[in-house]
């Protein structure tokens, strides 16, 4: 009796070992700061959306209460203490850093301006997140988008 092929037990036995690997070996051989920054990218991702519909609700474009404030080791809504209802979400990273640092204004639109000079976005603004040569990026188009664009 000679069969070709494998049996369903070594089959199941195959792909358990498999994603025991996938899940336990791969993440600690590609390294940490990959996940570092690409969490780090995805929080950012979550605050500037949420300071981003605070300023599309506040109707006051000009408003520094609800600025996104970029900063080489923080991202989040302007700290200016003057504000009622301020976006104070704020994520600062741990060891991640982030360029180019930026403060932006949003309109009721939810398009982005920059806050310093007042000039309204005109290409894609990508905020990188670095870490020991690791990076990971977090795009903003001109219409207000904010998405991971590595």
């Amino acid at each position: 009796m000679n069969k070709k092929g494998f049996t369903l037990i070594e089959l199941v036995t195959v792909i358990v070992v498999v994603t025991i690997l996938g899940v336990f070996a791969l993440p600690r051989l590609t390294g940490n700061d990959d996940l570092a920054v690409i969490s780090a990218r995805d929080a950012g991702l979550s605050v500037a959306r949420q300071v981003q519909l605070k300023a599309i609700q506040q109707a006051d474009p000009k408003n520094a209460c609800h600025q996104l404030v970029v900063t080489a080791s923080q991202l989040g809504g302007n700290p200016f203490s003057g504000c009622e209802n301020k976006s104070s979400q704020q994520v600062t990273f741990d060891g991640v850093s982030v360029s180019p640092a930026k403060t932006l204004s949003f309109d009721l639109l939810g398009r982005p301006y920059d806050a310093i000079s007042n000039t309204r976005l005109s290409d894609i603004l990508t905020f990188t997140f670095s870490k020991n040569g690791a990076t990971a990026s977090l795009c903003l188009n001109p219409e207000g988008y904010f998405y991971a664009c590595d």
